[in-house]
């Protein structure tokens, strides 16, 4: 075992910015003990609980930790009026410029600057002296004119009711119901269309030019069929044969078995086939990346267009007023007010989880049950840990205990000191115990990024987040998978890439993948990052990369009976001795199914191209579970079209 790769692979599962606070806190802490009683004393203790104590209350290193924790106080990017008032006007000029000129991208530039705008904007009442103390409901509403103009009726409306709840004066406003009457024609809602409309109709008086001029463009817009714009995110796909009732998200094809050699793992229970969906989870826990806060949702991690702010801070937001309820009722209440001493700290993605699952809890009780378990389930090579990755986990679970002490976690304290109380430091213990299991189970969350082109040309993969899975974390590493793995929003989605059949592992894959790297690197990095060595066939066979691979092909035997492989025949046209049933067998038919199996390849290849999707997965599904019924990887193109695969299922979700 490399202990110092090991070591290295360790630190960046706690810290992702040497540049960050942490990084000197930890180092300055470890110059205090010494390696004498780090070594002798702290690595020597048996329990978390035993650490986080010794932390706390050992004179040899209690007063550093103790020093620098009573220093953590909120750090995150307040509201301005002013920036967002300015912002609103460039919005609104931009959107007269996009008026005059028809322009589409000085819509695009308006719709920027009111984002920009709703998202600085101070709740209702909080600066007077600007915007009247309005400026949130003022940007809502010049945004929603924006998005009127855009087609996108169903966003415009959500824009229109967070105006009104944050104080937009909707009495006799002839404006506001005319936008009403619009977003809702542009839903194809009609009726309340029309009653929005004679609401403005109303209050309008005899100035009823605008309603007119409204309900003129109704009219030569009547055969119009309307299409939003922008994409409506929903759960991804249905299970193959229904959800497993002992496998929270799991299909009943599959199931989990245990073994010494492997531990718990997931595998075929019934007959698995190519492109089932064996998995599709919601995360206990998910968080995005502090580099992706301005692009995407931080409760559901969808893409972000029109974003809702926290009522507080400025330095995230939401898809959504629903997601912004939901996250400022649960976890961001406690999390809102240290976003950016977060991210100041440098700590990873792993942190923030660990956090999360504390602060999204119902209740403290709840939160440490959901630890206890966790931490009881899931791996923690508690024996392969060096004394210094406890005392940098320990650290962290302290700074993230104090972080929820100064957040009024807890309730009010009766002192602002750090020590903690009883359920304090059970807490603390939780969190240590989720900064152990989350190293080797969290999986990482990306999104694929299409080109305006082309579905599949210039897309490229974009890691946006991480998050913890209860039965993902359950599917053993293989260094090149049988399932695809992508995500609807922060669901984890797992497709099977090949038939299975009852009892055999279906596995995933962790990072390391034959295609791309040789079986010596993958080694090192599966022992540094997850402390085991690789045997699946990939490494047992030494397959070489992609780039270096041949396409020969190896056939199954056809013996019905027999397991072996045979060797591309030199002549087709005779038989071959298969050395294990000992039979002389042909080969001349499972050629003949591989020529066709080719040709599908191809076809299918030529409908990714169209951007036929769907025909490109039918056609890939059906050849793929053809050539596992008379030959073996790995073969080029069966792998190239496993590839394809993928990226055609992650497109149409």
């Amino acid at each position: 075992m490399d202990r110092d790769y090991q070591k290295i692979c360790g630190a960046r599962t706690i810290q992702s910015d040497k540049k960050g606070f942490f990084n000197k806190f930890y180092l300055e802490t470890k110059q205090t003990c010494g390696e004498k009683w780090l070594q002798n004393h702290f690595g020597q203790l048996k329990s978390n609980e035993a650490r986080l104590l010794s932390m706390f209350n050992d004179p040899d290193i209690c007063d550093t930790v103790l020093s620098i924790l009573e220093n953590v106080q909120p750090v995150y990017k307040q509201k301005d009026a002013l920036f967002s008032a300015q912002n609103r006007i460039k919005a609104e000029k931009c959107y007269i410029l996009s008026a005059n000129t028809n322009k589409q991208e000085n819509l695009a530039q308006a719709l920027a600057f009111a984002n920009l705008a709703v998202t600085r904007a101070p709740a209702k009442g909080v600066n007077k002296q600007i915007d009247g103390g309005f400026s949130l409901a003022m940007a809502f509403r010049a945004r929603a004119v924006i998005l009127l103009a855009m087609g996108e009726g169903q966003v415009a409306l959500s824009d229109l009711k967070l105006a009104a709840s944050f104080g937009l004066d909707t009495q006799k406003n002839v404006d506001y119901y005319i936008q009403l009457a619009k977003a809702y024609e542009l839903m194809d809602e009609m009726p309340r269309a029309e009653i929005s409309l004679k609401i403005a109709e109303k209050f309008a008086g005899d100035n009823k030019q605008t309603i007119e001029v409204c309900r003129q463009e109704w009219a030569s817009k009547k055969a119009e069929k309307k299409k939003p714009k922008l994409k409506l995110i929903g759960e991804g796909p249905l299970l193959a044969n229904g959800e497993n009732s002992d496998l929270k998200g799991a299909s009943h094809l599959v199931k989990l078995v245990e073994s010494k050699e492997k531990g718990r793992f997931i595998a075929a229970q019934n007959e698995v086939r190519t492109g089932d969906v064996i998995l599709n989870e919601k995360p206990i826990a998910a968080c995005l990346l502090p580099s992706f806060y301005g692009g995407f949702c931080c409760h559901c991690l969808e893409k972000l267009v029109t974003p809702v702010p926290c009522s507080n801070c400025s330095g995230l937001a939401f898809c959504s007023a629903q997601c912004m309820v939901k996250a400022s009722e649960s976890y961001h209440r406690f999390e809102c007010q240290f976003m950016d001493l977060f991210i100041g700290s440098g700590m990873s993605i792993l942190c923030y989880i660990a956090l999360r699952i504390f602060t999204q809890a119902p209740n403290v009780e709840s939160a440490l049950d959901t630890s206890d378990l966790l931490y009881k389930n899931l791996c923690a090579h508690e024996d392969s840990r060096q004394a210094d990755d406890y005392l940098q986990r320990s650290l962290m679970a302290g700074f993230l205990m104090r972080c929820l002490q100064k957040a009024q976690y807890f309730g009010p304290r009766k002192s602002e000191g750090v020590n903690p109380t009883a359920i304090e430091l059970k807490v603390c213990t939780g969190l240590l115990g989720l900064l152990q299991i989350l190293q080797y189970n969290a999986h990482e969350i990306y999104q694929t990024v299409k080109s305006a082109d082309h579905i599949f040309d210039g897309s490229r993969i974009v890691y946006i987040g991480a998050g913890l899975y209860n039965t993902g974390a359950y599917f053993n590493h293989e260094c090149w998978p049988t399932v695809a793995r992508y995500f609807v929003g922060k669901n984890l989605i797992l497709t099977a890439t090949k038939p299975h059949h009852p009892n055999e592992v279906i596995a995933e894959n962790y990072g390391p993948i034959f295609t791309k790297m040789n079986s010596k690197e993958r080694q090192r990095s599966l022992r540094g990052r997850y402390l085991f060595s690789c045997d699946c066939m990939a490494c047992q066979e030494n397959w070489p990369t992609l780039q270096k691979l041949d396409k020969q092909v190896r056939f199954r035997c056809p013996s019905t009976t027999c397991s072996n492989v045979l060797h591309f025949p030199r002549d087709i046209l005779k038989d071959v001795r298969c050395a294990r049933c000992r039979k002389n067998v042909s080969l001349k038919e499972s050629v003949s199914r591989l020529i066709k199996i080719e040709e599908l390849y191809r076809e299918a290849a030529e409908a990714m191209q169209e951007q036929k999707v769907h025909q490109a997965i039918d056609l890939f599904k059906e050849s793929i579970d053809d050539f596992f019924q008379i030959a073996v990887l790995p073969h080029k193109d069966t792998l190239i079209a496993q590839l394809s695969l993928i990226k055609c299922m992650a497109a149409i979700n």
